[in-house]
């Protein structure tokens, strides 16, 4: 027995002594420049951002590119100089102006970077938005050798666009906010909470070009969101009576150039890479942005010149198949992202408190 017993010892040490922490060999390419540059007619949201990349097991910070000398030129025009806000972030004090042409310059270590000149769109503009009825089809894996599939009811929210010489691309980032109240007992007056979750398409950037199309000048029906008649769907909480009271729909449009479409077309087929040989490459994805004194440099990331506008609506979603009103939002507030207020227990020493109010923001 106590030579089996020893036997099996000295197997587990064995195994054990076979552990060893392995660590393939990358190839090192830190210090590539990237720039992630976008500039619109809103000057909050203009900034410059230099850093350089890091090798696979470097765990040092992002390296930011300080003390560069940052330059927006117009085209046969004036020079904008930006200031470093804070260590690779640069701002500028004014905002490009619709119709000209502009192009990046910036100087780190007497190494002069340039971008190819972009024209300045003018402000995007919706024709009309409206919504629809559909039946559509959903496919449930369950575990089966075939999956489950059954038809469900919403509304598609749909949004007509001009297509102009001067502007014929678009990006949308698109989230949806439900409103819901809870209460402990069913059918009060006051509800004990109200709460809020939002959603958003974050896989893939949303882009809206002359191929979407229908008819010369315009773009008729673009689809740009989906809402399903049942909100239980969206209440991601074990809390039961949750009662829905609407929707807050929000639409970042951007008006963007050509090259800003394809740009982010190929970063949409990077996301899609499933795997297969005819996968695109990272190495595929190339920006607009150059080093004059050192062409063979690789510079990474792109410059984006483009307008921008935030529409909002709100709507209560009746049984199917009723039509709803879709209101416009002429207010627009920071939401966070999700939420909850509760009110206030009783206690010893306010037994019977006020009812909770909603948020300032919201809307009914």
């Amino acid at each position: 027995m106590m030579k089996e017993l020893f036997f099996l010892l000295f197997l587990m040490l064995l195994l054990s002594s076979c552990e060893k922490m392995y660590t393939p060999p990358i190839d090192t390419v830190s210090g590539m420049l990237v720039v992630d540059a976008k500039l619109s007619n809103i000057l909050s949201k203009n900034e410059v951002h230099l850093s350089r990349t890091r090798s696979f097991y470097d765990k040092q910070s992002v390296l930011e590119v300080s003390g560069a000398t940052v330059s927006l030129v117009e085209l046969g025009g004036k020079t904008i100089r930006a200031t470093e806000t804070s260590s690779g972030h640069y701002k500028f004090p004014t905002v490009p102006e619709v119709g000209k042409e502009y192009f990046l310059r910036f100087v780190i270590s007497n190494l002069t970077y340039e971008s190819k000149a972009l024209k300045m769109p003018p402000l995007p503009t919706v024709s009309s938005v409206y919504s629809n009825y559909v039946s559509y089809t959903v496919n449930e894996n369950s575990g089966e050798s075939t999956p489950r599939t059954y038809q469900r009811e919403g509304r598609e929210i749909n949004f007509d666009l001009p297509v102009t010489s001067d502007l014929s691309h678009y990006r949308f980032v698109v989230r949806s906010l439900i409103e819901w109240t809870w209460s402990k007992v069913p059918g009060s007056i006051f509800p004990d909470s109200y709460g809020w979750f939002s959603y958003q398409n974050n896989e893939r950037f949303h882009l809206v070009g002359p191929r979407n199309q229908t008819e010369p000048g315009k773009i008729i029906k673009h689809p740009m969101l989906l809402i399903d008649y049942s909100p239980q769907l969206y209440f991601h909480s074990d809390l039961r009576n949750l009662i829905a009271t609407g929707w807050i729909l929000f639409f970042e449009q951007y008006g963007i150039s050509k090259e800003s479409y394809q740009f982010h077309e190929q970063l949409n087929n990077q996301f899609a890479a499933t795997g297969s040989l005819f996968d695109p490459v990272q190495t595929q994805v190339y920006g607009n942005i150059l080093c004059k004194s050192k062409p063979s440099e690789i510079v990474y990331g792109f410059f984006d010149l483009y307008s921008y506008q935030e529409v909002r609506y709100f709507f209560n979603l009746p049984k199917p198949p009723l039509e709803f009103t879709l209101r416009p939002i002429n207010r627009y507030p920071e939401i966070p992202f999700d939420g909850e207020l509760k009110a206030e227990a009783p206690s010893a020493t306010n037994p019977n408190p006020d009812p909770i109010k909603p948020p300032d923001w919201w809307e009914e």
